[in-house]
């Protein structure tokens, strides 16, 4: 389906049926960054790494509200092995990046916007055949 086309659910309800449920495993952290294995059972070559970054809001004459905005990051890597016997890493990066006064409500709305284009079948050719179209 082509972007123009695709629909979202403003304020919808976002639902992950299915699958397993998997914990992760902590590699190390610190005040701005936790990192993660998925704990799969996977051999070290193998295993999906799942990192977890914050930059807090700063001070700045510059921006509009006098703070820079709060940002979130989570960059998920995931190892494949090739036909040929070599590894590749994909990875999918999900950022965010708010003014201070952005209320939980505003944030929630993004939310499930995001996830629903990252998951509605609308969005398909987009994220698996690079259409814009």
């Amino acid at each position: 389906m082509s972007i123009s086309t695709a629909s979202v659910l403003v304020n919808g309800t976002v639902a992950t049926t299915g699958g397993t449920a998997t914990t992760f495993i902590s590699k190390g952290q610190n005040l701005d960054v936790h990192n993660t294995i998925l704990d799969e059972g996977n051999e070290f070559i193998a295993q999906s790494t799942v990192s977890f970054n914050i930059k807090s809001p700063k001070v700045s004459t510059g921006a509009p509200n006098g703070f820079t905005q709060a940002r979130n990051t989570v960059r998920i890597s995931s190892p494949l092995a090739l036909d040929n016997g070599s590894y590749t890493t994909n990875v999918l990066s999900i950022s965010l990046a708010v003014d201070p006064e952005t209320t939980d409500a505003e944030i929630e709305t993004m939310l499930v916007l995001a996830a629903q284009i990252l998951a509605d079948s609308d969005y398909s050719d987009f994220w698996k055949k690079q259409s814009l179209a």
